[in-house]
């Protein structure tokens, strides 16, 4: 059975996507079969997971532009007499074991629907089925392929779409940057995290006869990703790390004990666990306990990575010369790459620590 695990944040920039799609491969590495669930309809996941050229094909073709979330749950959200079914999904560039459920740039279409069948709870047999029907696609899915781990890419909002998938999952990671707007929404996320599930825990026996119930589970919390900050002498620059030790702050005092309140953190012994065993790998402004880990800005290597339709900590010493970087900085960005590398490392091990047995 997979472990779902959602990215979110409702404050946009934070590098969800690209946090989505580099944990994914790094967990591949670690031996898992992943499938990666885009489930913004900006559709970033999708076009770097299959590389750009890939992405047109795939949408082109008729034997594949069917193939996605949207479509995926169209016929029962248009009242049409058909079950839900899996669907071979396409794998990543260069990485077999790393399956994509492709998104849709009309997902948010289906808000409206999703929203209502939620505020009615049920109430409305034409509804009934609609609040677990992404989750059971989800589902299908991830046994059709023998999924370790989903990750879902959901978009920067608080629509019904981002509640259902929330709740659909069996944790959660938060992206933050190093900026006021990334502290004022850690300082209201837990309400509305709680609120969602607050939501089920009310109303899912309601939907218990739907031929498509809600997911059983409560989602929780692994930890932020303190992300895309300019570093200095291997550590952050001083605002950023002033920035990034209050948005750690807030995690700690407000974000976590309301999750506990609610039943939505690991173990508190897992957690230390968790930073202690990576503290003297990781940069030593790397401090806070509940951090996953800090990811410098990529600068100009997402450009390289990107041509080369592979992570940053994948790019070796010919993706770079063939980008045109030599010399002194193509020594540098390798001793970079080599960080990235160890940062994706401790963060894999991290999820695969607080999402075992003996941390719920």
């Amino acid at each position: 059975m997979s472990t779902r695990i959602a990215i979110f944040n409702h404050k946009g920039g934070t590098g969800k996507t690209v946090s989505a799609y580099n944990i994914g491969w790094k967990l591949t590495e670690h031996g898992h079969r992943v499938l990666l669930v885009d489930g913004d309809s900006q559709v970033n996941l999708t076009a770097l997971a299959l590389g750009f050229d890939r992405f047109d094909a795939y949408y082109d073709d008729p034997d594949t532009k069917n193939k996605n979330i949207k479509d995926g749950v169209a016929a029962i959200f248009e009242g049409k007499p058909s079950a839900l079914e899996a669907f071979d999904c396409p794998t990543a560039l260069k990485n077999k074991k790393l399956f994509v459920l492709p998104g849709h740039a009309e997902l948010a279409a289906y808000e409206g629907q999703i929203s209502l069948a939620q505020e009615t709870a049920g109430s409305l047999s034409v509804l009934k089925n609609l609040p677990g029907t992404l989750q059971t696609l989800i589902g299908l899915i991830e046994n059709h392929h023998n999924i370790d781990y989903t990750l879902i890419d959901l978009n920067p909002g608080l629509g019904a779409i981002n509640q259902n998938l929330f709740m659909a999952s069996d944790a959660f990671i938060v992206p933050t940057n190093p900026d006021p707007f990334s502290l004022m929404a850690i300082g209201t996320l837990a309400g509305h995290l709680t609120r969602w599930i607050n939501w089920k825990d009310m109303n899912f026996s309601k939907f218990e006869d739907a031929d498509y119930p809600l997911y059983e589970s409560k989602p929780i919390f692994l930890g932020t990703l303190n992300s895309r900050f300019n570093k200095h002498a291997s550590k952050a620059a001083k605002k950023f790390d002033d920035r990034i030790n209050e948005i750690d702050k807030r995690v700690e005092q407000r974000l976590v004990p309301t999750l506990d309140a609610a039943g939505m953190t690991a173990k508190k012994s897992q957690y230390i666990k968790a930073f202690g065993d990576w503290k003297a790998k990781l940069t030593s402004d790397n401090k806070g306990p509940y951090a996953l880990a800090r990811i410098p800005d990529f600068q100009g290597l997402i450009h390289t990575a990107n041509i080369s339709n592979v992570p940053i900590f994948k790019l070796t010493d010919a993706h770079l010369k063939k980008d045109d970087i030599v010399g002194i900085v193509k020594d540098k960005a390798l001793v970079n790459i080599k960080s990235f590398n160890q940062i994706y490392e401790a963060i894999a091990s991290k999820i695969e620590l607080l999402t075992s047995n003996d941390s719920i």
